[in-house]
């Protein structure tokens, strides 16, 4: 894997591992374990930059809310000193378009989703 500098002292992996896909935009959330364990792959490979959203939510089978930040937390919780791990805030998705919304309340109560 090779890296970059960005700025003056952030160190990454020019591949970043976006992690979307887990949770949103392509069918239902896929399994957590499973997912714990693409991540923990992805560290071994020497991935360093992870992207999540707090937008990125599906709905799991039981009919609970599959929330990417948390998938994403959780599993990488074993490398918090060893990753840098990117995260969006203030967008939501609104059937065919996005909205903005990124008032410091907004961005401070990371659970609401219908802002």
């Amino acid at each position: 894997m090779e890296y970059r500098m960005l700025g003056k002292d952030l160190n990454v992996s020019a591949i970043g591992f976006g992690c979307m896909g887990m949770t949103h935009a392509f069918g239902a959330p896929a399994d957590t374990k499973e997912m714990t364990r693409v991540l923990a792959q992805a560290v071994d490979m020497g991935y360093t930059y992870f992207d999540t959203a707090q937008c990125y939510t599906g709905v799991n089978a039981d009919g609970s809310i599959a929330y990417n930040e948390e998938l994403v937390g959780t599993a990488l919780k074993p490398y918090r000193n060893t990753i840098i791990l990117a995260t969006k805030c203030g967008v939501r998705h609104l059937g065919e378009h996005l909205e903005m919304d990124s008032r410091r309340e907004t961005i401070r109560n990371p659970y609401r989703i219908d802002f």
